[in-house]
């Protein structure tokens, strides 16, 4: 299980750009914490899973994307929904 890097929580978001590579070392978190720091959401991205790799091993887990503040168009959607 992938814990969330506020808590100790299951991981259940992944943070990723607009075009849903992930960011940041791949800093995933829990639903408490995925919209914190005004991190956004995409409207449409409620079932697109973010395959997450542990370096060159690929984990069996599949998480949501978060994105940083500024990152969704200005209609608040990922290069997927635009």
């Amino acid at each position: 299980m992938i814990k969330c890097s506020r808590c100790n929580n299951k991981a259940e978001y992944v943070l990723v750009d607009y075009r849903h590579e992930i960011v940041d070392e791949g800093e995933v978190f829990c639903g408490h914490h995925a919209f914190d720091e005004n991190r956004e959401k995409c409207p449409c991205c409620y079932d697109y899973w973010i395959e997450v790799y542990d370096g060159d091993t690929k984990c069996d887990v599949k998480l949501l994307p978060t994105y940083p503040q500024g990152t969704l168009d200005s209609e608040g959607c990922c290069s997927e929904h635009p």
